[in-house]
């Protein structure tokens, strides 16, 4: 990052983007509060901290400025703005792309609002509280003890290691404002029907709507291709918008569509909303993963979001691309997003670039007793991201093997899976990845045996047995659940490490079984590998543990700093036997 340059300046919602809007990240004020006397002493009233933070890096990273990795469960920031000429007579929002865990938020002293989850956007109508002609002070104070809440892979011990890592507190995500009229467009979901060619939007609106109309427009290539208008029903708008002409989205095709959304009322325009989507429809049939009605073979690796500098901050949005175009290089199709809800900015990448993505919630830390709790920021991940077309399954819980002899737990799996159906019933649920699965769309199996002939010999087992799939750490159904004839993806697999690379960080050195003596050994093993899972009419896909190394977890592709350390034209070269596969499969249907 260049000296005096604003980090992450892009706009953070390029899928939901207004104009005017105005970047609020750089240089804050910043303080640590271990007693917790903040509110009591009324900080929220000071001019100033005593330390300064680079917004959006959490204070753990290096490109905070901070990078201090002990603990402190409360942070204080505070942030001098102005409005710009563009924003006078308009209402202002306030808004925060993620704050971990909690947020307490003033502006001029005026408490404006509350937010509770580390992985989920929030917004404030600060209109009241701020002054149009002269300064204004944010102040935020962010809660995070590390304890039963969503946390993913942050370690919650002071040391983190193995495959837990660096904790993340406070600001991680960009905070911008927007102007927007006396009423404006609160949501929208985008519905693509390939049969029809046309999509249908519903959306709701907040604020002063009395004869007001949404207008859609449709663009492809700059091209307008669609047209549509309806009014307001109460707060919701639903319409239909046909399309001239329809181009499928896929990993081979990421063909996007510009879309623009006009609230008109009282003879002016209130709002317009930019975004865009994609004309894709995933389902499965039978034993396979059917995208645009056509069978797909999986072949993703893992990808857990974490930086070296930044950690769950990308250093820039240049390298969430490079993170996509590292896995299309490798001749991937997919990432099994792991532990964390991605940067959106991260999925307009594979959006553009065509990568499919299991969008896995952070749950671990998370006991599955709150399963309220758990579900309110389950459900605003999926109301943030539901209109990206490389999202191809939503993935709630990870490695839940208590459910495998807790009623409680298991029902918690079965009615969290139902939820998000209902939610959106458009896209593939996994209920727990791994194993001791209840209702589930796709019965996916964590397998880190290390010696494929050991893996076909497990498979051939049970081609002559029956049964459950062979899953080798944990049952693969939860007691009382059967399995039913689901797509079966090896969705972690592998996770080996090379004898010669060490982390690039300070921690203990993982990987799954013993070090490999070279890249070339390593290429050989993922070969064998991928040909024995090849072989199993079974499997519809795999995700490899992991596209890059994190932390002391040394068993990417890449090394942490985003070096190849297997060359990716020999990998890419095997994944060229999961294409025939996909065309086969196709041939075959």
């Amino acid at each position: 990052m260049d000296a005096g340059s604003q980090p992450r300046p892009e706009n953070p919602r390029p899928d939901f983007a207004r104009e005017p809007w105005v970047n609020l990240n750089g240089e804050w004020g910043f303080q640590f509060d271990d007693y917790d006397f903040g509110e009591t002493q009324e900080w929220q009233k000071l001019d100033a901290l005593e330390d300064k933070i680079t917004v959006p890096f959490p204070y753990q990273s290096k490109l905070s400025g901070v990078g201090d990795e002990s603990f402190h469960d409360v942070v204080w920031y505070k942030h001098v703005f102005k409005l710009p000429q563009s924003f006078s007579g308009k209402r202002v929002l306030l808004k925060f792309g993620a704050v971990d865990y909690e947020a307490k938020v003033w502006v001029n002293g005026k408490l404006v609002g509350v937010h509770k989850g580390g992985f989920t956007p929030f917004n404030f109508d600060v209109t009241e509280a701020v002054n149009p002609d002269d300064c204004n002070l944010l102040t935020l104070r962010a809660l995070d003890t590390h304890g039963e809440q969503p946390r993913g892979k942050q370690a919650s011990s002071l040391h983190p290691s193995g495959c837990l890592y660096m904790r993340v507190t406070g600001i991680w995500q960009t905070v911008w404002l927007e102007a927007v009229g006396k009423a404006y467009v609160k949501s929208f979901r985008v519905y693509p029907n390939l049969a029809g060619k046309s999509v249908k939007l519903q959306g709701e609106v907040t604020g002063i709507r009395e004869k007001a109309a949404v207008k859609a427009d449709a663009y492809f290539t700059e091209f307008n291709v669609g047209s549509a208008e309806a009014e307001l029903q109460g707060s919701e708008f639903a319409l239909e918008l046909p399309l001239d002409y329809v181009r499928t989205w896929s990993p081979q095709a990421p063909d996007l569509y510009e879309l623009g959304l006009t609230l008109k009322g009282d003879g002016e325009t209130l709002d317009v909303v930019t975004s865009y989507f994609g004309m894709r429809e995933v389902s499965v049939k039978g034993e396979r993963v059917n995208l645009n009605g056509e069978p797909v073979y999986l072949c993703m690796s893992l990808d857990q979001g974490y930086y070296p500098d930044g950690l769950y901050t990308a250093p820039s949005d240049n390298a969430l691309r490079s993170d996509v175009e590292a896995a299309k290089k490798l001749g991937l199709n997919g990432v099994r997003k792991h532990q964390m809800a991605s940067d959106p900015r991260y999925l307009y990448w594979c959006d553009k670039l065509g990568l499919l993505v299991w969008a896995e919630m952070a749950d671990w830390g998370m006991p599955l007793k709150h399963r309220e709790a758990f579900w309110e920021e389950w459900r605003g991940v999926i109301e943030r991201d539901y209109n990206h077309p490389c999202i191809i399954a939503w993935v709630p819980f990870n490695e839940r093997s208590s459910a495998y002899k807790e009623a409680g737990d298991s029902e918690t799996l079965a009615e969290v899976y139902r939820r998000t159906k209902a939610l959106d019933p458009t896209r593939l649920v996994v209920d727990n990845s791994g194993y001791t699965h209840t209702e589930t769309d796709i019965a996916d199996i964590h397998d880190y045996t290390y010696d494929a002939r050991v893996f076909r010999r497990n498979w051939m087992r049970w081609r002559g047995n029956g049964g459950d799939p062979p899953s080798p750490h944990r049952p693969l159904m939860v007691e009382g659940y059967r399995y039913q004839g689901q797509p079966v993806v090896i969705s972690e697999w592998g996770g080996w490490g090379l004898r010669d690379v060490k982390p690039v960080v300070k921690r203990p050195y993982m990987s799954y079984g013993k070090p490999l003596k070279d890249e070339f050994t390593f290429v050989s093993k993922y070969r064998d590998m991928v040909e024995a899972m090849l072989a199993e009419p079974l499997i519809a896909g795999f995700c490899y543990t992991q596209l890059y190394d994190v932390e002391g977890e040394v068993n990417g592709f890449l090394t942490y700093v985003r070096r190849w350390k297997i060359p990716a034209e020999a990998i890419a070269q095997i994944h060229e036997r999961v294409k025939l596969k996909s065309h086969g499969l196709k041939a075959v249907t």
